[in-house]
């Protein structure tokens, strides 16, 4: 390499030289895209189908987003590759071969970052910091190409949706199913096997997201099938490891999106209680601002509004109390959740022991219930959690 192109690497860039750095990035974008178009078209002929113009917007479109989630370390979000999904169907639609597209995609990558050493700002410890970013973004990038490649198949594809839409019609049907199991087979399931059921709020999950998340399922391993309808996202999971669909969900969904997720259980009859228990999962991890609720964990919880209507008698004096006395309500949660002891409770409180035991003893005065009692506490616990759902 000749002194001319050698990279300056400076030393440790702060603040200052980051936003420099980044500002004359965004200076040769244009320049970058027209170089990358021109040298796309001549080196892969498909492209020539594709309008030039059409084809720099969207270059230089995922240059400029590349370079902002580069500039402030953050990976690519869903709606961005849900652009780079149609910028590629598009291309499906005009016959460029898949080969292809993930060629010019490679390209792209590379061209951006051989500008990033190129800089004159740029230093040692900024490019090491983005060797990690940069090898998301390609992963990213490829794996959107081949989704959309994937979704414009005929045939097969529309046989395996109609069949998906057959079992969650079954699986939501009043009646027992009839056929069901037939159903789960052509679907790759066994149906004598073990399910896990996931669900979350369909506002958050328009049709291109459901279907992303189903491509998407492909790439673990195990079996997954997912639907949309009667305001849930539900997905059924055979053989999966459950944080992996988890991490899938919250890939193409987003993070921080309120998941609910049932026990693992056998056969149909199973995935239809797993349905339930995901949905009152889903219902506590919404109250909490939470991203996924497992029933297994929090089993007792997610269950109280169902209980409300059946012991609301029991329930309410001490959810009245639990409301005016926030102070106590606190108290009887924490030591819940500290192992049953006043040092835990204090700890997690940030009180004196004795001033624990005031607040349980008050506790006891004002509805009668001993949380050193099983029975009592149970319903102190379920009495505070109603009165926070409903304040």
């Amino acid at each position: 390499m000749s002194e001319a192109s050698r990279p300056r690497l400076s030393a440790v860039p702060g603040p200052v030289d980051r936003d420099r750095f980044w500002a004359s990035v965004e200076d040769t974008l244009d320049e970058l895209a027209r170089g990358l178009v021109a040298r796309i078209r001549a080196e892969l002929p498909s492209y020539a189908r594709l309008p030039e113009d059409e084809h720099f917007r969207n270059v230089r479109a995922l240059y400029g987003t590349m370079t902002r989630s580069l500039a402030a370390g953050s990976p690519p979000d869903p709606e961005v590759l849900q652009s780079i999904r149609a910028s590629a169907r598009r291309r499906a639609y005009y016959d460029m071969p898949v080969y292809d597209v993930l060629a010019a995609f490679h390209y792209a990558h590379r061209d951006l970052w051989e500008a990033l050493r190129r800089s004159e700002l740029a230093s040692e410890a900024l490019l090491v910091e983005l060797v990690g970013p940069m090898a998301h973004w390609s992963q990213a990038m490829s794996q959107a190409v081949v989704d959309a490649y994937v979704a414009q198949q005929g045939g097969r594809e529309q046989h395996e949706r109609e069949t998906r839409a057959r079992f969650f019609d079954l699986l939501h049907a009043d009646g027992p199913g009839e056929g069901i199991a037939d159903v789960m087979r052509e679907l790759a399931f066994d149906p004598d096997g073990e399910f896990t059921v996931l669900v979350a709020g369909s506002r958050w999950w328009p049709r291109e997201s459901v279907d992303a998340l189903q491509r998407a399922g492909r790439r673990i391993t195990g079996v997954l099938h997912v639907d949309a309808r009667a305001g849930l996202m539900t997905v059924v999971s055979q053989g999966a490891a459950i944080d992996d669909v988890v991490a899938l969900a919250a890939e193409v969904g987003g993070e921080n999106r309120p998941l609910g997720i049932g026990l693992a259980r056998t056969g149909p009859a199973g995935i239809r209680l797993g349905l339930g228990d995901a949905a009152r999962a889903l219902r506590l991890a919404e109250a909490d601002g939470r991203a996924a609720v497992r029933f297994e964990t929090e089993w007792f919880r997610a269950t109280i509004p169902d209980l409300a209507p059946l012991i609301g008698p029991l329930l309410e004096p001490a959810a009245r109390i639990a409301r005016e006395q926030p102070d106590l309500a606190d108290a009887v949660v924490a030591y819940a959740e500290s192992g049953f002891t006043l040092r835990g409770t204090g700890s997690a409180l940030a009180l004196h022991p004795n001033s624990v035991s005031y607040r349980l003893s008050r506790w006891h005065q004002l509805t009668g219930l001993d949380v050193r009692s099983f029975t009592d506490l149970a319903l102190s616990f379920a009495a505070v959690t109603e009165a926070r759902r409903n304040p």
